[in-house]
């Protein structure tokens, strides 16, 4: 799987300079340079329909007009981004769409909302680069709204988990900005806490006492989908596997969105673990003693033909008892089921494609 924006991305590290003390934007470091990303991006988009690459694509534009001081462009494209991130449901797309859109709202004054989608971009199965990158311009946000004590937080993460030099130098600046603002006016408010942060976007499990069914609660401690289910799993990417006779999923309102037609709902990965539920958006489900992949939509990726499938970052792993193979997300073959596990994870690690350019 060709990533359409790769080197338009790097391109981007290139036009861009240092982080502005005053503004906290990156100032230009070649005007030119950006304005023929953004035609090359344009041009790419009408010619890559796949919601995926439409998502990159949009997200290095959405860049570009923001540097450039299209506030109102930029945000067109970037919650466009995040719109077709979500339809695919792969962490490893959604979290920088969704960092970038809160960009543009941090330098807009919106902070409630950067901030919400600053944490929610930290969430699920990322390589701590991408999140180190977000948790600097979280601190950012955090600086401009006084919330010293928080930013320490983020930008202490971002050292941790990203030494590139473009997160550093934003690592630096927010250090210096945060030393002086400290000593004007103090540490500011409390830090809070992810779920805080995030919109307490995951209604928590719970066991009725009395029924042994499973519900879940909001961040009251109140019910917000009741206790009718014999098991039930963590809320993973706004949904969460539920077992009545047979296995589905609901929302967070309770509603449900994937129909409870199977057996399991147990989500091998390929570095080894077991989830009850989704990852990157889909769930490994039983059916008539095969198993399927299941969007969160409800819409079925792979269908009963294998008799094991693992979710991997770049797609899936799959055997059909014998020999091993790898199919993308989409459930279109990448390579064929006649090749031992160890060859077939080693063309998926190689198909891993990580949005590591400028938020």
């Amino acid at each position: 799987m060709v990533d359409v924006a790769a080197d338009l991305r790097a391109g981007l590290f290139r036009a861009l300079g240092p982080l502005d003390r005053a503004t906290m934007r990156h100032a230009i470091a070649d005007t030119v340079a950006l304005q023929q990303i953004r035609e090359e991006a344009t041009l790419r988009l009408a010619r890559h329909a796949a919601e995926a690459d439409q998502s990159r694509l949009l997200g290095v534009r959405a860049v570009i007009l923001r540097v450039l001081g299209d506030f109102d462009g930029a945000e067109v494209d970037a919650a466009a981004a995040v719109k077709y991130a979500e339809a695919v449901g792969a962490d490893l797309l959604l979290a920088p769409a969704r960092a970038r859109l809160a960009q543009i709202l941090r330098v807009r004054g919106r902070y409630e909302e950067a901030d919400q989608l600053f944490a929610l971009a930290e969430a699920g199965e990322l390589p701590r680069t991408l999140t180190g990158a977000v948790r600097a311009y979280a601190g950012l946000s955090c600086i401009a709204q006084g919330r010293i004590t928080e930013s320490l937080i983020h930008v202490q993460r971002a050292s941790e988990q990203n030494p590139h030099g473009f997160v550093m130098q934003i690592v630096e600046t927010a250090l210096s900005l945060i030393e002086e603002h400290a000593a004007k006016y103090g540490f500011g408010a409390p830090p809070r806490g992810w779920a805080e942060r995030a919109g307490h976007p995951a209604p928590e499990r719970f066991q009725d006492p009395q029924t042994g069914r499973f519900g879940y609660l909001g961040h009251d401690g109140r019910p917000v989908v009741q206790a009718a289910f014999s098991q039930a799993g963590d809320f993973r990417g706004g949904v969460a596997a539920v077992c009545q006779a047979d296995w589905g999923a609901i929302d967070r309102n309770g509603t449900v969105v994937v129909p409870m037609l199977y057996g399991s709902m147990e989500t091998p990965t390929a570095d080894g673990r077991t989830v009850t539920g989704f990852v990157n958006g889909v769930a490994v489900a039983a059916q008539r003693g095969r198993v399927i992949v299941v969007h969160k939509t409800g819409r079925v990726v792979v269908p009963p033909r294998y008799q094991r499938v693992e979710v991997h970052p770049a797609g899936f792993l799959v055997t059909d008892g014998y020999s091993w193979g790898a199919l993308g997300f989409d459930g279109n073959e990448l390579m064929p089921v006649r090749s031992d596990r160890a060859e077939s994870l080693r063309h998926l690690d190689a198909a891993v494609s990580i949005d590591d350019g400028p938020l």
